[in-house]
């Protein structure tokens, strides 16, 4: 933003900005912004040294503020403002207190956020926000719920909403409390039909009305599509995630040595990083097939675009998912895709249509299908095609950010 342009309409939330492993958010607040939308930067951890070095990074960075770099100010901040409305804010203490539950770790992370929140009022007060929205239901959206709620007290009234992604927004209840999010929010946002229904799952109904699809999107000038070429020497298998056990890779590592074992030569790429690395690396070792496997570390977007654009199948083995953007990105660039069958996956990957599904943890599916990828070229053309035309259809980053838009200038009335 340079100086003329209009105070910021919206202010986002989220864990960290920039973030690698985060660009859908990133794409996202760009769009808007393209679309008209100003928008201000909270952002709690900073990023680290190879996050700054990253093309672009500088302007994000400078246009965020990092709430877990100003403990003292933001302690000070909260308690300023409980000083000055005392009744108000003490209902906001019971609100951030009584949602830990008791357990003397969770309120910690409560009263932490409550501070933290007291920085994001600030500056939502200063730039005339009027409209707070965070990225992930757990401490972002925590850290919006309890900014909304200071901004009331203090007599300042915002609104704020939240963007729900999947597996990690649901696997801890006590910790993300979303119904009481929920229930104060303006509207939540649902990245795909499946997440909605498990948001609706502990929720009560009078709250659904709130809760909109909005599906993450991407730039398909980014992502030229090709036609699948014919294999060159042993078909190279793709898979893209953070390495974690949600992902399946232990699966996908099996079923490579099942092909291997029935003579079909194949190699296996992994991009991506995570604590599960050396668990996987011994793994393919175990199996006697880590020369068929490399794993290529988290990679910056143009590097992963080549990683797809030079693979013959993309692999997710996942066991739960929201809505994965790395699929929109393979079937963006015409490769071939295999998938499980889980959560909001079949909502693009539509069986024998735009990609194979197969059931999870079942390695000898996915090898077969792998297989069968591998030996009918036809299928590997028609299932591209059509994978392409899905994702212009449902995945494009300028109409999902109109969406987005819509949605978060109306107040989640759309």
């Amino acid at each position: 933003m340079n100086a003329a342009s209009p105070d910021p309409r919206v202010a986002y939330v989220m864990t960290h900005y920039p973030k690698l492993a985060q660009t859908f958010i990133s794409n996202e607040i760009d769009a808007l912004e393209q679309a008209g939308v100003q928008v201000a930067c909270f952002a709690m951890n900073p990023p680290d040294a190879i996050e700054r070095s990253r093309e672009g990074a500088d302007e994000r960075i400078a246009r965020t503020t990092y709430l877990k770099s100003m403990p003292l100010r933001a302690v000070l901040s909260l308690l300023r403002k409980t000083l000055r409305h005392p009744l108000a804010m003490a209902k906001v203490w019971r609100t951030a207190l009584a949602s830990g539950g008791g357990d003397p770790r969770r309120v910690a992370r409560r009263l932490a956020h409550l501070a933290q929140a007291a920085l994001v009022a600030d500056g939502a007060a200063r730039m005339g926000i009027a409209r707070l929205h965070a990225h992930f239901g757990l401490a972002p959206a925590t850290i919006a719920w309890l900014a909304c709620a200071i901004s009331r007290a203090q007599g300042r009234p915002i609104e704020f909403s939240f963007t729900i992604h999947g597996y990690h927004d649901f696997v801890d209840p006590a910790e993300a409390r979303l119904d009481l999010k929920a229930r104060d929010a303006a509207a939540v946002f649902c990245i795909s039909d499946f997440t909605r229904s498990q948001l609706c799952l502990v929720t009560p109904p009078v709250l659904w009305p709130k809760f909109h699809v909005a599906r993450c999107g991407i730039d398909l000038s980014g992502f030229c599509f090709r036609d699948p070429p014919a294999p060159d020497g042993a078909p190279l298998l793709l898979a893209l995630g953070r390495l974690s056990p949600e992902k399946g890779f232990n699966i996908l590592i099996e079923a490579v040595g099942l092909l291997l074992d029935a003579g079909t030569p194949v190699r296996l790429r992994i991009v991506g990083d995570g604590p599960y690395r050396g668990e996987l690396e011994a793994a393919a070792r175990a199996r006697g097939i880590a020369q068929s496997v490399s794993f290529a570390g988290e990679l910056p977007p143009p590097a992963v675009r080549g990683e797809l654009e030079a693979a013959d199948i993309f692999c997710m083995a996942s066991f739960s998912e929201g809505l994965p953007v790395s699929l929109m990105e393979a079937m963006a660039v015409g490769t071939p895709c295999i998938t499980t069958w889980i959560a909001g996956i079949p909502e693009l990957a539509e069986n024998e249509v735009t990609a194979l599904t197969v059931p999870p943890a079942r390695a000898d599916a996915l090898a077969a299908a792998i297989a069968r990828l591998v030996r009918e070229p036809e299928l590997r053309l028609r299932l591209a095609r059509a994978a392409r035309e899905r994702v212009e259809q449902s995945h494009d980053l300028a109409a999902c950010a109109a969406r987005v838009r819509q949605l978060l200038l109306d107040g989640g009335r759309a």
